[in-house]
């Protein structure tokens, strides 16, 4: 039954990645052209999927955390699968961002060619910095399957898991004992410099002055709680399809019923302060996501979706695994709806009154929706990496590699 489910959902991002090609091309042949957004809302669809993908990487770091630094063995068994995700998600980050920075494939620029003073700089840096720990991290996590497979001469592609273990026959004890030392090392690194990455996101939008929704020291701290919860959600999802075991699914449901509701207060915090500092462009910004034109998005999809209803089966059926995966599924799908709500609103209010009735063009105004290509490339980066996560998970012993993990934490 699971092997039909995910050719199915193989089969329909390979759709995906076909109809996406549309909008992949527009992009890449026309540029910023064909998309909607514009000189006041120069940030759209693409950096709220940017920063949807960066919670979903959040939450597989804070499982490789918890498992390699302080060796929690409740969530051993997921280590593999975690730091696999991470790359998964990092790379749907790095395409989504390059195709809505510029050039995608001039990113190389921002490291020959420096500003230490920008924090796109150092987005980019920690992503790359990321990738380049968690790459052999996940392959000293997976080796010894590695070396299995390819003794195995009945499986499938022996010869290749031979190749991607450089020729190796054997696994010792001292091997394992060396690849321990070196994922430890490996996990101890990714810790300061991951907080840093997820804190850096928060603090691009809390340092611009004339946007004043965003303006504030809370902004970093909603980030990491948002990525949080929507990573949290996503592992747990992930636990109870690749590792269902109750012990496991019951108390990561309690932890992201946790960080729901500390989201949840955090969000009406800034709302509440927001409100009463009487502040034009704050208030009209909070105005514009609360009862504006799409007040549905926050009120249905977000708290009632998204929020309340997985709220209440995470109380109300905490020990049912199933229901646990409901909640968190429910959470990850309406999440873009959380992200778009905090980007858009602070763009689009004018900051100079009377400037909507000095200038008349389609890219100097406000009012901001995603178009069909915008759509199409958002749907061809979700197909590619969801293909990868698929064809990984069958093809890399990502999940395999779990297996007793925690004899060795």
């Amino acid at each position: 039954m699971k092997n039909k489910w995910e050719k199915n959902l193989i089969i329909l991002t390979i759709i995906g990645l076909v109809v996406g090609s549309w909008g992949m091309y527009q992009r890449l042949a026309y540029g910023h052209l064909g998309m909607n957004y514009g000189s006041f809302v120069p940030w759209g669809l693409w950096v709220a999927f940017d920063l949807f993908f960066l919670g979903l990487t959040a939450g597989a770091f804070l499982i490789t955390i918890l498992t390699y630094v302080f060796r929690i063995r409740l969530l051993a068994n997921l280590g593999p699968l975690a730091a696999f995700t991470v790359l998964v998600t990092l790379m749907c980050e790095l395409l989504i961002i390059s195709l809505d920075l510029g050039h995608p494939l001039r990113v190389y620029r921002f490291l020959i060619t420096p500003n230490p003073g920008s924090m796109l700089f150092w987005l980019v840096v920690f992503i790359i910095s990321m990738w380049i720990i968690y790459v052999p991290w996940l392959y000293f996590l997976i080796r010894e399957q590695l070396i299995a497979w390819g003794n195995d001469a009945s499986r499938v592609g022996h010869k290749v898991y031979r190749f991607l273990a450089l020729g190796k026959t054997a696994y010792t004890p001292q091997d394992r004992q060396q690849d321990h030392r070196r994922t430890r090392f490996l996990s101890y690194l990714s810790l300061p410099i991951g907080v840093i990455f997820f804190g850096a996101h928060g603090a691009i939008f809390a340092i611009l002055h004339n946007r004043p929704l965003w303006n504030s020291a809370m902004l970093p701290l909603i980030f990491i709680m948002a990525a949080l919860l929507s990573g949290g959600a996503l592992i747990t999802f992930l636990a109870y399809l690749y590792q269902p075991n109750d012990e496991l699914i019951h108390p990561l449901g309690h932890v992201v019923l946790l960080i729901l509701l500390s989201f949840l207060f955090l969000e009406a915090l800034q709302m509440f302060v927001g409100y009463q500092s009487k502040i034009t462009g704050i208030v009209t910004s909070l105005d514009l996501f609360i009862i504006g034109p799409y007040w549905w998005a926050f009120w249905i999809v977000h708290v009632l979706i998204g929020s309340l209803v997985p709220a209440f089966l995470l109380i109300r059926y905490p020990e049912n695994s199933k229901m646990v995966a409901l909640a968190c599924f429910l959470i990850i799908i309406t999440f873009l709806a959380v992200r778009l709500n905090y980007l858009i609103p602070d763009l689009a209010v004018y900051k100079l009154e009377g400037l909507q009735n000095t200038f008349f063009h389609q890219r100097l105004r406000p009012e901001y929706v995603p178009n069909l290509n915008e759509w199409l490339v958002a749907v061809w980066v979700i197909s590619l990496g969801l293909l990868t996560f698929l064809l990984g998970t069958r093809w890399l012993p990502v999940v395999q590699a779990g297996t007793g993990e925690a004899e060795h934490v």
